[in-house]
Parts: structure tokens; sequence; C-alpha cells
């Protein structure tokens, strides 16, 4: 089988594909780099068949992973670095209320009642608790956040 792409076709795909590997990056899973170096080499044929096409330009070789990569110049403000900017944002604001929320159930009714709710009553009564902490940090970001250490605990 044989696929012809336009240049803009093959740096769309670029784009793609660069975003997939940044987004593989983060798995730090046993056994994932078998998966990871498999995005790497598509994205490395891709930008190889770019370079053949006489899109040199924007292609540069990466001297940190001995790779070809995307130009990085090209990269500040390019969609794809704005959809991964995006990613890593919303994870990280769902994550943190998820965990506080699951931190705030667990002060209220201890852990072990929290563990033998079901999950519809255990999403019931984290919701309040969830929608707290979005309406604070929707409002003011982290500014309000603190850590407080536990007695005797500098």
């Amino acid at each position: 089988m044989h696929l012809r792409f336009t240049n803009d076709e093959l740096s769309t795909l670029a784009e793609m594909l660069t975003l997939a590997c940044w987004a593989t990056y983060w798995n730090h899973k046993p056994n994932s780099e078998e998966g990871v170096a498999r995005f790497d080499d598509m994205l490395e044929k891709i930008l190889s068949r770019m370079q053949h096409n006489g899109l040199v330009a924007e292609v540069e070789n990466d001297p940190e992973r001995q790779r070809l990569r995307l130009r990085k110049d090209k990269e500040e403000g390019s969609f794809y670095a704005q959809c991964y900017d995006e990613m890593r944002a919303e994870t990280f604001w769902d994550e943190l209320v998820i965990r506080m929320a699951e931190r705030e159930l667990e002060k209220r009714y201890g852990k072990s009642e929290v563990k033998t709710m079901g999950e519809q009553q255990r999403k019931q009564v984290a919701e309040p608790i969830a929608k707290r902490f979005w309406s604070e940090f929707t409002t003011n970001g982290l500014e309000n956040l603190h850590v407080v250490s536990k007695q005797n605990e500098g």
C-alpha cells in the first residue's frame, strides 16, 4: 500500500506525530519504552521524508536526542504546541481537584468508609467538594493554596 501526501499534509502529519511523541514521553510506566520508540521512529520516518521532499527548512537535528525534529523556532506558538500546553494545564488542574477532593473525603468520612462507598455515592459526596475547589482555582489559581506542615515537622 502506498500513501501519497502533499508537502502541507506531510507537515501536518509531522506536527500530529510530534504532539503524540510529546504525550508518550510522559509515560513512565514499566515497559513503555517500546511504544515510545515506535512513535519516535514513525516521526523520524516522516521527518526524513519531509527532508527528501525539499522541506529541509522545517526540519532540524536534535543534538540532545540524536534524532530529527521539527524546527524549534517554529514550535513556539504553533497549533500543536498550544494543544500540548493546554492538555498539560487541564491535566494538572483536573488531577489537583480530584486528589484534593479525595483527600477531603477521607478526612470527613475516613479512608475505610470512603473505600466501602459505591461509585455513585462517592461521586455524589465528592461533587460539591470538587465544585468548591474548581471555584477556588478558577478564581484565584494557586494564590490561596498553601502547604501546612504537621506539628513538629518543620
